[in-house]
């Protein structure tokens, strides 16, 4: 039954037509997968799907799952051990420690984190800077910005890395209170915090900490991207960038989505997003973060095995009840995209 409903998911998701335009072809999209299936056929060459499935899966969940639950984002629950092995969904409709699976790629290809050259933590600054900044917007005491078009951006960030030394985030003012949106009759839980997550879980030291060190890891890339010219940057180009700079196509494929989870999720997109914007345009809509934010995030999910479920999630979710095309339509090139990833790992002939 499980092989079934898993094959009728399949071709579900690789049958979809799109209903927006696709700025990235059929052939680039082959070409691409070849150059992402190559790096990691060569950095493990005596390694299958099912052994990075097996053991990316068992460092989400040593690893990362501890501390996910301090940043509450909607997800359903986890399912017990058996029931997983069953089924094989951790989670219904989805476990919360899988919106980390780039963090578990990260881990992965570099246990310690270990960068070539030493660096200040601007991506963590950045998202200081950002929910600060918009805090200051709804409190009316600063105009309605976009960090994207300001020029000394780079000036900004290292002024407020002290905000964020030492793996921490600051959120209290002078007087030892929660810096936050100030608004009559709205409860605080839905007012916007300058922290992430809950201040009072029991694991919120420890998720500062652990995401603080991703933000950190993540910073030579996410410079590199501020460097660059609005729309400029292809999926191809990032992702050599991101093998020049930490040298493993794991680490590669965990840091992207990382920075991009952060510039669309993290930030407010409206006022805030910065480096969603430096890519090419994959797929026609307005949503620009939160189109790179799912190519590159469901492009994981695709590569350990995922696609299945996770296409059918967003065929449910995206397309059926929020009528979200745009977002459906770069869920599933990037699942299509997976696909021709793991195909040309198991068969590098496809590429020649």
């Amino acid at each position: 039954m499980k092989k079934i409903v898993c094959s009728l998911l399949v071709v579900l998701v690789s049958s979809s037509s799109f209903a927006t335009e696709i700025y990235f072809s059929k052939e680039r999209m082959g070409r691409f997968a070849c150059q992402v299936a190559s790096s990691l056929k060569t950095a493990y060459p005596d390694k299958t799907l099912h052994d990075f499935r097996k053991e990316i899966l068992g460092v989400l969940r040593e690893e990362v799952n501890p501390w996910v639950d301090a940043y509450p984002i909607p997800a359903g629950f986890s399912l017990p051990k058996y029931v997983e092995k069953l089924t094989g969904f951790p989670g219904f409709p989805m476990d919360r420690s899988e919106y980390y699976l780039q963090n578990a790629f990260i881990l992965y290809g570099n246990p310690k984190m270990e960068l070539k050259a030493p660096v200040e933590n601007y991506f963590a600054s950045f998202i200081h800077l950002a929910r600060s900044r918009h805090i200051s917007y709804l409190n009316g005491e600063e105009k309605r910005f976009k960090l994207r078009e300001e020029k000394n951006l780079l000036s900004q960030l290292e002024a407020h890395l002290p905000y964020v030394e030492n793996d921490t985030f600051s959120y209290r003012d002078e007087n030892g209170l929660p810096i936050m949106q100030r608004k009559e009759g709205v409860k605080e839980k839905n007012l916007y915090k300058l922290t992430v997550g809950l201040t009072d879980h029991p694991k919120y030291e420890q998720f500062i900490h652990e995401s603080q060190r991703y933000n950190h890891f993540s910073t030579p890339l996410f410079l590199w991207l501020l460097e660059q010219d609005n729309f400029s940057v292809t999926p191809e180009k990032l992702f050599n960038k991101a093998l020049e700079i930490y040298g493993n196509p794991m680490v590669a494929l965990g840091v992207i989505p990382w920075i991009f989870s952060g510039d669309a999720l993290t930030v407010d997109r409206g006022t805030s997003s910065v480096v969603s914007y430096k890519m090419e345009r994959l797929v026609e809509g307005d949503d620009i973060p939160g189109l790179q934010y799912h190519f590159w995030g469901y492009l994981t999910q695709g590569i350990i095995g995922n696609k299945s479920r996770v296409g059918a999630l967003a065929f449910i979710y995206e397309k059926l009840y929020q009528n979200d095309i745009q977002d459906w339509s770069v869920d599933a090139l990037s699942l299509k995209t997976s696909t021709k990833v793991r195909a040309a790992f198991r068969d590098s002939s496809r590429c020649h």
